[in-house]
């Protein structure tokens, strides 16, 4: 998928949705700031979901997935590797909209060891 195109968001179960909001939550959290460039990938992940779920679902992540460890069994959680591979995209571009951390990567490494994905196919 090219980093212009819309990921089609919608057609995820809603757990899915949940697991990559949790996900992206603590991707932004990871470096300790919200820089402009995640805020617009934000953004745009918002347009391609549908904004009112996207936050909808946000608020939800942050109330009942408050924590790493939490979040991590979400992803676990995540079977589908359509999907799987739907959100490691997206994640993606949200944390290559600044300098990736080692944090970022980490997690990010963590989630393809987790979800047997790889690099370029995804």
């Amino acid at each position: 998928m090219s980093s212009h195109e819309p990921l089609p968001l919608k057609d995820l179960a809603p757990s899915d949705q949940l697991a990559l909001a949790a996900l992206l939550r603590l991707l932004v959290r990871l470096d300790g700031r919200f820089t402009d460039g995640e805020q617009e990938e934000l953004g745009d992940l918002a347009l391609a979901m549908g904004e009112r779920r996207f936050w909808q679902v946000m608020d939800e992540a942050a109330q009942t997935l408050p924590d790493e460890a939490g979040i991590r069994e979400a992803a676990k959680r995540v079977t589908d590797q359509d999907a799987r591979e739907l959100l490691y995209v997206a994640l993606v571009r949200v944390a290559e909209s600044d300098v990736i951390q080692s944090s970022e990567a980490g997690l990010l490494e963590w989630l393809r060891s987790e979800w047997n994905i790889v690099e370029g196919e995804a």
